[in-house]
């Protein structure tokens, strides 16, 4: 059987085999107390420009397909973004106001 400590999960990326996009880093797991067993991971998702806040998404331990030397192989495909800005008029809207 073999084994992986934390700290080697957590130098992995993980990458989804839904989209091939980058999910991230492992930056936490869950595990069910009763018998030991890992529920899930919890991924930091990478940070982009003049982006100050940090999301995570929650990955069920069942979507994990393989963990390589290098990867961690995904059955998960991002959820949809929502940007709160949508609906906030913009600087040019406000200006040229119809």
């Amino acid at each position: 059987m073999r084994m992986c400590s934390f700290e080697e999960l957590s130098k992995k990326e993980v990458i989804s085999c839904m989209d091939c996009s980058r999910l991230g880093f492992i930056v936490d797991i869950n595990i069910q107390l009763e018998n030991a067993q890992v529920v899930s991971v919890v991924v930091e998702l990478p940070v982009y420009r003049f982006s100050l806040k940090r999301n995570t998404i929650t990955i069920p331990w069942e979507c994990i397909k393989k963990i390589g030397d290098d990867l961690i192989i995904a059955d998960y495909i991002l959820p949809p973004r929502t940007t709160d800005n949508e609906n906030k008029p913009t600087l040019l809207s406000r200006i040229f106001k119809n």
